[in-house]
Order: structure tokens, then sequence, then C-alpha cells
């Protein structure tokens, strides 16, 4: 099998985005076109302050993204955190 060979071409870069939302809730909206705008294709969102029932679509578009989250233990203020990884679907 003949090795590949680089031609210097670079093919479709890879979009990645982070952010401290701190607070998903308040910036849903911001979130979703900021995403959409950049055609990311990875978003790494911390401080959401998301909790269990924070819904899926507050993250992101599910038909267009996956999302990967880790939720904040409780719901005092004083318990800050939680993460959200966004994904391309076609990834």
């Amino acid at each position: 099998m003949p090795v590949p060979q680089f031609t210097g071409e670079v093919g479709k870069k890879l979009v990645n985005r982070y952010a401290n939302v701190n607070g998903i809730r308040s910036k849903s909206d911001e979130v979703k076109r900021w995403m959409e705008d950049g055609k990311a294709d990875v978003v790494a969102l911390v401080e959401t302050m998301a909790e269990p029932s924070t819904a899926d679509c507050s993250f992101c578009d599910p038909a267009f993204y996956k999302l990967e989250r880790l939720d904040r233990d409780g719901c005092q203020k004083s318990t800050e955190g939680a993460v959200a990884l966004v994904i391309r679907k076609e990834f």
C-alpha cells in the first residue's frame, strides 16, 4: 500500500469556540447565534450554571449539534460551574 504524500493543501478547518457564559439561561439565544454565525464545529461552554432541569435546546439547536454536559449539583447560587461540549453532528 503506497504511503500518502502531503501536497501542502489544507482541507476544511475545524472551527472551535470557547466561552465563559456565566449562566446559559439568560444568554441562550446569544450563544446559539454566536455559534451559527461563526460556523462552529466544536464549542466548549463553561460556567453555564445549568441544572438538570435546563433544556438541551438552551445550549444549541439539536438538529445540528450533539450536546455533552456536566451540570452543577444543587441549585444554590454558591454552587457555580457546569460545563457543556457542543459538537456539530457531522463529526
